[in-house]
């Protein structure tokens, strides 16, 4: 069931990652219909090359002291996972992985100055990368914005050495502008960022559950349903979650939810039809693969392994992992 389980799974995250896709930088929007913000999050002074550890500690720490969220790492983990000496400083890939490894799901600013406003104004500090030089001679800095002055039209930043400097957003716009407005949102499962979509939510999720955090993830998919109830990835993604977890009547839940809005799923008959299976219902598991039908080759033949596993005799599931 394991290895079935995999393909599954690596199926259902090519669909969300086609569907994705890059997010294209669309135009910097009028922040006139934004109000004033400020966010209190906690200031780290700068360490050499460590602008993105100490960007992660600053907004980690202010959700650790506004929520449940623990960090898992300490300053000296932090550091160890993200400079990369040869580079003098640390790539985004780092520095987002490091994030999940310290207990966030990190998400990708859509790159508008639009998203980066709608996710201050819900008090969701977000780590830019800037360039504050040239583009022949780059000088590349991460650092958390904390807010947004309407009347004086200035961005605040822990920027440097002093927390909350004010720039002015013109200028903001020129350094952010450098990177493709690069931007992400570290949050702790359980939330969600303002301005995000369901595919590129739901990608963010499931880096999480890669990293081995799968209760985690969870905890995010769930999340992620009470904005969009009856998204069919999501609900997919939720139910493949549990049963891997071998919470098996949560998973079944799910799947039939799933069912309920889109009867021929393919893949959710599939799995539903093995977990049947392995909990011994062996005729509503036969009923259930007759229904599952696809076009795909690959889709198709793990279907067909499913239905030939089901015909030649199930072997129970052992008893959930506690």
């Amino acid at each position: 069931m394991k290895g079935n389980y995999h393909l599954h799974l690596l199926l259902a995250l090519a669909t969300v990652l086609m569907m994705s896709g890059c997010a294209s930088k669309e135009p910097l929007l009028s922040t006139e219909r934004y109000n004033s913000s400020s966010i209190k999050v906690p200031f780290v002074a700068p360490r050499s090359d460590l602008c993105g550890a100490t960007s992660i500690e600053m907004v980690s720490s202010y959700w650790q002291s506004i929520t449940p969220y623990t960090p898992r790492l300490s300053q000296e983990e932090l550091d160890a996972r993200t400079l990369i000496p040869a580079k003098g400083g640390t790539l985004q890939v780092e520095l987002m992985a490091t994030a999940r490894a310290n207990g966030l799901l990190a998400y990708t600013l859509t790159p508008t100055l639009d998203a980066l406003l709608q996710e201050l104004e819900k008090q969701h500090p977000v780590i830019v990368l800037v360039n504050r030089s040239y583009s022949w001679y780059p000088l590349w800095h991460y650092a958390p914005v904390t807010g947004y002055n309407k009347k004086d039209q200035t961005i605040l930043m822990h920027f440097s050495d002093r927390p909350n400097e004010a720039i002015n957003i013109a200028t903001f716009k020129r350094l952010w502008e450098r990177s493709g407005n690069w931007g992400i949102v570290l949050i702790p499962p359980g939330y969600l960022p303002a301005s995000a979509s369901s595919k590129a939510f739901l990608r963010s999720a499931y880096d999480l559950e890669k990293t081995g955090m799968r209760d985690q993830a969870i905890i995010a998919y769930k999340s992620a349903l009470q904005r969009w109830p009856k998204d069919i990835d999501i609900l997919f993604a939720l139910a493949n979650a549990y049963y891997h977890s071998n919470k098996f009547t949560a998973a079944e839940k799910y799947y039939r939810k799933l069912l309920s809005i889109e009867p021929l799923h393919p893949l959710a008959l599939n799995n539903l039809s093995d977990l049947l299976c392995h909990t011994g219902r062996h005729n509503e598991a036969l009923k259930t693969i007759k229904k599952a039908d696809s076009n795909n080759i690959e889709i198709q033949s793990i279907i067909n392994a499913t239905q030939k596993k089901i015909l030649s005799g199930c072997t129970l599931q052992a008893s959930p992992k506690k």
